[in-house]
């Protein structure tokens, strides 16, 4: 029998999945608009769903700094861990594949929305994916804005609704976020110059623009190339 509760999941949890099925099902009732539980959200539940889906014990989203569930790579940009992403994006998939999740552009089906972050020299749904993973955990660094930490609380951190804002964004556009790392870089660049900061100091911040400008290039170009 399915756990009717958070907390019957969670006692469950220890040998089973059911604290992610729970999580997925309430998820998908909110997505129906239908009546759902919302007794994951809590600071104690969050982690609880951390733990369930592989983070180490520590790792509870809704109880850390933002730097530290995201913290500055070598790109320059902030991004949540490989290993914690891939994990979400499992647990997405899943979504999918329950018939949970079912994102579209304006009512129509975007049903190949994953397979830009999924493994490269695999497919999903008929097509082939394409290893974007970095975007994927640059993404998610992206959207705990929704969470604790600009006075909105939306999320509570919780990583399968940080992925949820996610996927409406990528909705409307496949390379949403391969611009906005361009856009919020050009903000920071202008900010420094506003601040009068010497041309020198912005040295970094202007390598980090090349960089987000040559990775926009380069999805555009396979998007363009696969068309």
């Amino acid at each position: 029998m399915a756990p009717a509760t958070d907390a019957q999941a969670i006692s469950k949890k220890a040998t089973t999945n059911d604290l992610v099925k729970y999580v997925v099902e309430q998820v998908g009732l909110l997505g129906e608009g239908k009546n759902a539980t919302i007794d994951f959200l809590d600071r104690a539940a969050v982690g609880e769903f951390c733990r369930a889906l592989g983070f180490a014990a520590e790792r509870n989203w809704a109880a850390l700094p933002l730097d530290e569930i995201s913290p500055e790579d070598e790109t320059g940009a902030k991004v949540v861990p490989a290993d914690e992403a891939a994990k979400i994006l499992a647990c997405v998939k899943v979504m999918f594949s329950r018939g949970k999740l079912a994102p579209s552009d304006e009512g129509t089906p975007a049903p190949h929305i994953l397979n830009d972050f999924l493994p490269a020299g695999t497919t999903y749904r008929g097509k082939k994916c394409l290893g974007h993973l970095w975007e994927w955990q640059y993404a998610l660094a992206v959207e705990l804005e929704h969470g604790r930490y600009r006075g909105t609380n939306v999320t509570n951190n919780h990583p399968v609704l940080t992925a949820l804002v996610v996927l409406a964004h990528l909705s409307e556009d496949a390379l949403y976020y391969a611009r906005l790392w361009v856009m919020e870089t050009e903000g920071e660049l202008l900010n420094a110059q506003l601040d009068r900061t010497p041309f020198a100091e912005l040295h970094e911040t202007l390598e980090v623009l090349q960089r987000a400008e040559q990775h926009k290039a380069q999805r555009i170009a396979e998007k363009v190339a696969a068309a």
